[in-house]
C-alpha cells in the first residue's frame, strides 16, 4: 500500500497556523516579528555636556579654595589609605595616568552641599535636562588640584587620563550625574576637560577664560572623559557626583 504524501516516518506535517489566545504567548515565529512602531522619546542631553554659567561668584570660588587648602583633609591620588589613614598601597607608578591632589571636607559643608544639589536638580528636572532618577549626593564634593611640572613635588604634570566615573561598588554604581566647578580658569595652561563623544575628543569649549569662573559643568557619569596634562600654573576644581538608583 503506498504511503501518504503527508506522512513521513509516521509523523504528520500539518502546516496550518497554531491558534493563539493572544495573551503573553509572543509571536508564532520570532523571526518574522516586527516591533511596535512608536514615536521615539529622545533626550538631547544623554550624550552631551551641560553648563550652568557663573553659578558661583568669584568670591565664593576663592572661599572654596581657601577652605579646602586650610581646613580639609589632603590626599594624594596615588596613595590609597585604609579607614584609619594607614597607607595600603602606593600608586606612584600610575602618575602617568592620574596625578592629582584631593581635598576632602572633614565634615559636611551644608552651604556647598545645598548649592551644588540645587544647581544639579534645577537642570536635571528641566525640560531639556537629563531627567535622571537623582536622589541626592551620597559622596562629599572634593576639591581637586592639578599642578604643572615646575610646581609639582614629583616634577610630573597633573592630569587624569580617560575614565568613567560610574563603576562597581555600592556607591560608585549609583553615580548618575558628574559635575565639575571651575574655580580658577585663566590662571593656568593645560588641564582642559575633554569628552570622548563619538570620534570627538576635543577640549570642552569655553572653560579656560576667566569668564568661566564659577561655571558648573555637568555630564552623565557614564561618559568617558579626561583632564589633559598641566603646562603652567595650578588648576582647582570642585568635583563630585549626584546619585540615584542604578541605571536600568
Amino acid at each position: 500500500m503506498p504511503k501518504s504524501k503527508n506522512n513521513r516516518k509516521g509523523k504528520s506535517r500539518d502546516r496550518r497556523p497554531v491558534p493563539r489566545s493572544g495573551r503573553n504567548e509572543g509571536p508564532a515565529d520570532y523571526r518574522t516579528a516586527k516591533p511596535v512602531q512608536e514615536e521615539p522619546k529622545q533626550c538631547p542631553y544623554l550624550d552631551r555636556v551641560a553648563t550652568l554659567p557663573n553659578a558661583f561668584t568669584p568670591d565664593e570660588c576663592a572661599q572654596i579654595i581657601n577652605t579646602a587648602l586650610n581646613d580639609w583633609d589632603q590626599r594624594e591620588s596615588m596613595i590609597q589609605r585604609d579607614k584609619e589613614g594607614k597607607i595600603e598601597q602606593n600608586f606612584e607608578e600610575d602618575l602617568d595616568y592620574r596625578n592629582t591632589t584631593l581635598f576632602i571636607p572633614k565634615a559636611p559643608d551644608e552651604w556647598l552641599f545645598q548649592k551644588i544639589l540645587g544647581a544639579i536638580m534645577t537642570f536635571n528636572n528641566s525640560e531639556d535636562g537629563y531627567n535622571f532618577d537623582v536622589r541626592g549626593l551620597a559622596e562629599p564634593p572634593n576639591v581637586m588640584r592639578y599642578q604643572a611640572p615646575d610646581v609639582h613635588p614629583k616634577g610630573k604634570p597633573g592630569k587624569y587620563d580617560w575614565h568613567m566615573d560610574v563603576g562597581p561598588g555600592p556607591v560608585p554604581s549609583m553615580r548618575k550625574i558628574s559635575y565639575s566647578i571651575l574655580l580658577n580658569p585663566g590662571e593656568y595652561e593645560g588641564g582642559e576637560l575633554c569628552f570622548h563623544i563619538g570620534r570627538n575628543t576635543d577640549p570642552y569649549p569655553g572653560q579656560t577664560s576667566k569668564e568661566a569662573m564659577g561655571n558648573v559643568v555637568m555630564f552623565p557619569s557614564y561618559m568617558v572623559h579626561r583632564v589633559t596634562p598641566m603646562v603652567k600654573g595650578t588648576r582647582y576644581a570642585v568635583v563630585g557626583w549626584a546619585h540615584g538608583n542604578s541605571f536600568k
